[in-house]
């Protein structure tokens, strides 16, 4: 009896001990995380669309003093990989609501091509940069389907805004010229994280994920719950 007994004892203080170590985890109502991603949907977008026409009458004779301006054209685009914070609240142990703040950017050079006016010999020279700032901000819903005190698989799925600032800068140009080759505008924009993959301590962890949307379609990063 004596031996039932102190094993009785011995299994619910182990399972009160394991209680509290769950309880402890899932006691971690909030997250913040930091990540960076390759390749996005504005970034995809960015691509495939065209920069707006130049205002140039102002810069053909302020950026070529030897020659005449006789058009021009984009050189090859450059990406940054998507910057990404995000902050999630744990309504329960499955589902956080949150979202994620972006940024990335694609820019070209842009070359002048222009006609020398003594030998009449044509030139290709950059004369400035266009740039597609991306910022997106994204409410997104996270669904932990496995989460266990040093590793964990979910995903997550959000639908928000991409404020796309398009500048087009001229060397040499005056700002006010320069200023009239910028616009703005606002697209809608996803993400989706088919599979996350976490791992670390109950508060510190590094986590990869695959899917699609403005993060990337590859992404990475650190969060820290609390």
């Amino acid at each position: 009896m004596k031996r039932i007994i102190v094993l009785a004892v011995a299994a619910i203080m182990a399972t009160m001990s394991v209680n509290a170590q769950g309880y402890s985890y899932y006691d971690t109502k909030h997250e913040v995380g930091i990540s960076i991603g390759y390749p996005s949907t504005s970034q995809v977008f960015s691509a495939i669309a065209d920069f707006t026409a130049l205002v140039l009458e102002a810069t053909m004779t302020s950026v070529v003093t030897l020659g005449t301006v006789t058009g021009y054209e984009y050189g090859d685009k450059v990406f940054t990989p998507s910057f990404s914070g995000e902050y999630y609240y744990h309504i329960s142990k499955v589902v956080g609501i949150g979202g994620m703040l972006t940024y990335n950017n694609m820019h070209r050079d842009i070359i002048f091509k222009w006609q020398n006016n003594t030998d009449k010999t044509t030139h290709q020279d950059k004369y400035g940069t266009a740039t597609h700032h991306n910022i997106s901000i994204i409410p997104t819903f996270k669904f932990d389907w496995l989460r266990t005190k040093n590793f964990g698989m979910y995903s997550k799925a959000g639908v928000g805004a991409t404020i796309m600032l398009e500048r087009q800068k001229v060397d040499g140009a005056s700002s006010d010229v320069n200023s009239k080759n910028n616009s703005t505008s606002v697209i809608p924009n996803i993400h989706l994280s088919l599979l996350g993959l976490e791992a670390g301590s109950t508060t510190v962890r590094g986590f990869v994920e695959l899917g699609i949307g403005e993060q990337g379609f590859g992404v990475a990063g650190l969060r820290y719950k609390f």
